[in-house]
C-alpha cells in the first residue's frame, strides 16, 4: 500500500474489505518534545469497510515510544498500544471519495502516551534518594499536613 493513510471509498463498495497492515515512518505523529520520541516504526493492523451511510475503520496500533523517568530523568522506553480502535465517518462528509485517517491514528495513539513513566519497570535505582519527600507513617495517620504549627511568633 503505497499510500497507507488513505482508504478508497469507490473500493470498498459492494462489501468489499480495505486490510491494513504497514509499518509507518513515527514521524506522522509529528512529535517535536525534547522528552518525548518514537524511535521505530508504528505497527499497524486492521480493516476498513462500508455499511450503508458510514465508513468503519477498525485498528490495533503499538508503537515504542521513550520518555523521561519520572525518579531518575533517563530515557525511558514504553510501550504504546491502541487496543480495539473503531472510527466512523459519514461517506456523505468525504467529498473527494478518499478518506485520510494519519491525524484520526495520531491523535489515538497520543492519547494512549502515559503521563508517568519509570525506568526498570517501576523500580527505580534513584527511588531510594527520594523517599524521604515521599508519604511518611505520620502523614498516613494524619493526612492533613501543617508545615508552619512549629512555629513561634
Amino acid at each position: 500500500m503505497s499510500e497507507p493513510f488513505k482508504i478508497y471509498i469507490d473500493r470498498l463498495r459492494g462489501g468489499a474489505n480495505q486490510v491494513i497492515d504497514a509499518q509507518l515512518d513515527p514521524s506522522f505523529l509529528d512529535v517535536n518534545e525534547p522528552d518525548l520520541s518514537f524511535p521505530e516504526p508504528v505497527q499497524l493492523k486492521g480493516d476498513a469497510y462500508l455499511t450503508d451511510e458510514h465508513l468503519i475503520i477498525h485498528l490495533k496500533a503499538s508503537a515504542k515510544a521513550i520518555r523521561l523517568c519520572a525518579i531518575c530523568n533517563q530515557p525511558t522506553p514504553t510501550e504504546v498500544v491502541v487496543h480495539n480502535f473503531y472510527h466512523t465517518e459519514m461517506i456523505q462528509d468525504i467529498p473527494s471519495a478518499v478518506f485520510d485517517f494519519r491525524e484520526v491514528l495520531r491523535e489515538a495513539l497520543l492519547i494512549e502516551i502515559p503521563l508517568v513513566v519509570e525506568c526498570n519497570e517501576g523500580k527505580c535505582p534513584e527511588r531510594g534518594a527520594i523517599a524521604p519527600f515521599m508519604s511518611s507513617k505520620e502523614r498516613k495517620e494524619n493526612p492533613t499536613y501543617f508545615p508552619f504549627t512549629d512555629i513561634d511568633m
